[in-house]
């Protein structure tokens, strides 16, 4: 029963990838990536906590940061399940772009008109590094 709960995890996490991952991929190529040099405190625009713990797969977490010097940024944290408020302050911490492929959690808004719209700082925000996070 569990080995089967596993595979339908599995299968549906796949879905959802393949289900966005024609305009998601197009958009996060237009990403441009930077390694952080120092730990920088931030607050939290937006978060969207990884889809699943990390095991078999690896998955990432996406927030929106703003530093306290006014930088705006996206930030990939590996295995970063946490939920985090908007405002929150944390701490940035650099961390190095993992070796294998890591799985990114899509935000897919249905408009009501019925059109899919990405998330909106898909597009607008395209600094990004992979750091980790600490409250």
């Amino acid at each position: 029963m569990r080995n089967q709960l596993k595979y339908i995890l599995v299968i549906f996490i796949f879905s959802l990838k393949i289900y966005s991952q024609n305009d998601s991929d197009s958009i996060r190529k237009n990403w441009k990536y930077f390694h952080l040099k120092t730990n920088t405190k931030a607050f939290v625009i937006d978060h969207t906590p990884a889809p699943a713990l990390c095991g078999t797969f690896a998955f990432s977490s996406i927030t929106i940061v703003k530093t306290e010097s006014g930088e705006t940024f996206r930030v990939l944290d590996l295995c970063n399940s946490k939920s985090y408020k908007k405002n929150q302050k944390i701490e940035i911490m650099p961390s190095d772009k993992p070796q294998f492929n890591v799985m990114l959690p899509s935000i897919i808004i249905e408009s009501n008109e019925g059109h899919i719209l990405e998330f909106g700082y898909e597009k607008t925000i395209l600094e990004t590094t992979w750091a980790i996070i600490k409250e």
